[in-house]
């Protein structure tokens, strides 16, 4: 499966619709990630802080109002590259299972910069798959 959902560049948007969840630069393991996520998507307490609850909860955004969200990154979260390629994974999913027609839609923004080592790291995971 081609996974190729993600968007680079700056968030370009002021609409009252949209929900702009921004993950700041610099996030160096899985539980400061969890973490920064949880709180700019406003995850539910049940949250389990681990990549399968990540996937649940992206997947759900239900206690979200708006119907479009996006996931502003700063960077690449320079993780160990193991965690790297999961998150990645997960977030390719995510995006991918929202591409149908639902209540939400999940938007993932990287900066620019790092566009060559996110799909770098994307091919590597679908060579596995």
């Amino acid at each position: 499966m081609k996974r190729d959902g993600f968007e680079y560049g700056a968030v370009v948007t002021t609409r009252d619709d949209v929900f702009v969840a921004s993950v700041p630069s610099g996030l160096t393991t899985p539980s400061l990630l969890f973490e920064a996520l949880a709180s700019a998507l406003r995850f539910p307490s049940y949250f389990g802080a681990n990549w399968h609850a990540l996937f649940d909860c992206l997947g759900d955004l239900s206690w979200i109002e708006q119907h479009t969200v996006i996931l502003c990154h700063g960077d690449l979260p320079p993780l160990d590259p193991d965690d790297t390629k999961a998150y990645l994974d997960v977030l390719a999913d995510a995006v991918s299972d929202w591409s149908a027609p639902d209540t939400h839609s999940l938007r993932v923004l990287f900066p620019m910069e790092v566009r060559d080592a996110v799909r770098f790291l994307l091919s590597r995971i679908e060579g596995r798959s």
